[in-house]
């Protein structure tokens, strides 16, 4: 694409799972567009959103879900809804790194607009930005009450369980280019486990019941006709969210994916979500473009500051030993008649000091390893970093 540099690659998520990624990077960007993809589909059905930050100096980082796309795991299977969480989690860390100082806008449409939000209630600090695309938050359409009961018996007994999502393609879009492509695609898949469905309808209700925790910049849009996910709950959650600055886009007329919608509709749509996104990546002050790296570096002195903290306590016990020196010579003082035992006697505790110096010492040799226990975290980023380099090369 042009304006682009792509690259390919993938890094080992939660529990070894290997997770497949895409970047879009431009030359001299300004932001960095954490796309958060949907149910059953993956990173490679952008493309309309792409091309609108091409000239516009925004990169694109995205992954396809455990379960999803070109990546390993169960097709829509998951063990926890976090899963989706920490795997980003671990991609975010080291595309931050890679774009230090930039502003970071987290993308999520549908399933993963959930996962986005779920994201930036953990992570807040991790993102300058929040923008969800048809949140599936809650169905467009009444769930019936023994479908709900039976992924609950199943989740907890065989939670790999699979049955089709019960999707319905033509509520994408009115693009019939796009449903072809949909339906033709084979990455695509109609396949949720029973955990799935339970931890996917708990995170939904979890997200619009702590809206208020969003504080940042906040876009919001929905098609009015989405006929999978109800516009009212991403109403409900934009007015609950405490971000000062936020918009709520609601699309008359428009289905599920308005980004894919017939172009003139998306036009509109690509249009209205890039110029908010852009005229807020201006507003933002200095300091908070940089509030990523500078968040950083003040855990790192806390936690430098810590062992020193710890030494006071060593030298204490240090000299706890000392201290029991005079009831070792009492003890020797008292049997003063036998001269040649005695002596022999005072002799053992004296050897026995040395012992006890080198106990001193042991815990003064366990602090080595609680530095390195404190820079573990630091030494993770980098397997995930290269593992992520490594498997860049060979996709190319």
């Amino acid at each position: 694409m042009k304006s682009y540099n792509h690259e390919t690659g993938s890094f080992t998520g939660k529990g070894g799972i290997e997770i497949f990624f895409q970047k879009w990077i431009a030359d001299k960007a300004r932001a960095a567009v954490i796309l958060v993809h949907g149910v059953g589909e993956h990173s490679g059905r952008y493309d309309n959103l792409i091309k609108a930050f091409a000239d516009k100096k925004i990169s694109v980082f995205a992954i396809d879900h455990r379960g999803h796309g070109k990546s390993d795991g169960k097709r829509g299977h998951i063990d926890s809804f976090m899963d989706y969480v920490y795997d980003l989690k671990l991609f975010l860390e080291f595309i931050k790194e890679e774009n230090k100082g930039l502003p970071v806008i987290l993308f999520g449409h549908s399933m993963g607009g959930v996962i986005a939000t779920k994201y930036a209630m953990t992570y807040p600090d991790d993102l300058s930005m929040l923008v969800i695309s048809s949140p599936g938050y809650t169905p467009a359409f009444k769930v019936p009450a023994w479908k709900t009961s039976v992924a609950s018996f199943f989740s907890s007994r065989i939670s790999t369980l699979s049955f089709p999502n019960g999707l319905i393609v033509s509520d994408l879009s009115h693009d019939q280019d796009t449903i072809t492509a949909y339906n033709n695609d084979p990455l695509v898949h109609n396949k949720v486990t029973a955990r799935w469905a339970v931890e996917f309808m708990r995170a939904g209700q979890e997200c619009i019941s702590n809206a208020g925790s969003i504080k940042k910049p906040l876009l919001v849009f929905h098609g009015k006709e989405d006929h999978i996910c109800d516009y009212k709950a991403a109403e409900q959650f934009y007015n609950d969210a405490s971000s000062a600055v936020k918009k709520l886009f609601v699309f008359e007329g428009l289905y599920h994916e308005t980004m894919n919608e017939t172009p003139a509709e998306r036009d509109k749509v690509l249009s209205d979500v890039t110029g908010w996104i852009l005229k807020n990546i201006d507003s933002l002050p200095a300091a908070a473009k940089k509030a990523v790296p500078a968040a950083k570096k003040a855990p790192v002195k806390k936690a430098a500051a810590k062992p020193a903290a710890k030494k006071a306590p060593v030298k204490k016990a240090a000299a706890k030993p000392a201290a029991k020196k005079a009831p070792v010579k009492k003890a020797a003082a008292k049997p003063a008649v036998k001269k040649a035992p005695v002596k022999k006697a005072a002799a053992k505790p004296a050897a026995k000091k040395a012992p006890v110096k080198k106990a001193a010492v042991k815990p003064a040799a366990k602090k080595a390893p609680v530095k390195k226990a404190a820079a573990k975290p630091a030494v993770k980023k980098a397997p995930v970093k290269k593992a992520a380099v490594k498997k860049t090369v060979k996709k190319k």
